[in-house]
């Protein structure tokens, strides 16, 4: 800045000055002082001409970055707002989906349930009827067996029929023991 160089030449022309004796005073050409007096004061609005530039520019500079800081703080709590909705987004669609989860299984295993019960019934079902056809069947045999052992009784000559064979006698014993 030049108003300090100025004030240098100033104490410059003090320290240079003759000494007046005993009063301790100094001497300073005069019109030289005067003229380092006009250069001070023509240097002075410029300084400060500069320094309120400065201010200025300092000012510029801090409202400016005030609103960048407002700006960044305005995106980041709506960034802070989206994550947060979308986080609760994410816990909705968590639930929801284990509801549907939980509905899935629940309906998965009644099926199961009502699949197993239909088995189990067509299961006996089949069983009752093999059981009856194969008693059907049981008294339908016993019938020919019984017309095939009477027909043979009355093939036999008489004096046969007093012994008959083991093997006979078995089988009739094993169809009457099995009705």
């Amino acid at each position: 800045m030049q108003i300090l160089e100025l004030i240098d030449t100033l104490e410059s022309m003090a320290g240079q000055s003759r000494r007046v004796p005993i009063t301790g005073r100094a001497m300073i050409d005069a019109d030289r002082l005067l003229e380092l007096i006009d250069q001070m004061r023509l240097a002075v609005p410029r300084n400060v001409q500069e320094a309120q530039e400065v201010l200025e520019r300092r000012e510029q500079i801090i409202n400016q970055t005030m609103l960048d800081a407002r700006r960044i703080r305005a995106t980041a709590e709506q960034d802070a707002r989206h994550l947060v909705e979308d986080s609760e987004m994410v816990k909705v669609a968590k639930r929801r989906s284990d509801e549907i989860l939980a509905e899935a299984e629940t309906k998965a295993q009644r099926m199961l349930a009502a699949v197993e019960t239909d088995a189990r019934n067509r299961r006996a079902g089949a069983d009752k009827y093999s059981l009856e056809a194969l008693a059907e069947l049981e008294e339908q045999t016993l019938t020919v067996l019984n017309a095939i052992h009477a027909g043979q009784r009355a093939l036999t000559p008489p004096e046969d029929r007093k012994a008959p064979a083991p093997k006979r006698e078995r089988e009739r014993q094993e169809a009457a023991a099995a009705s």
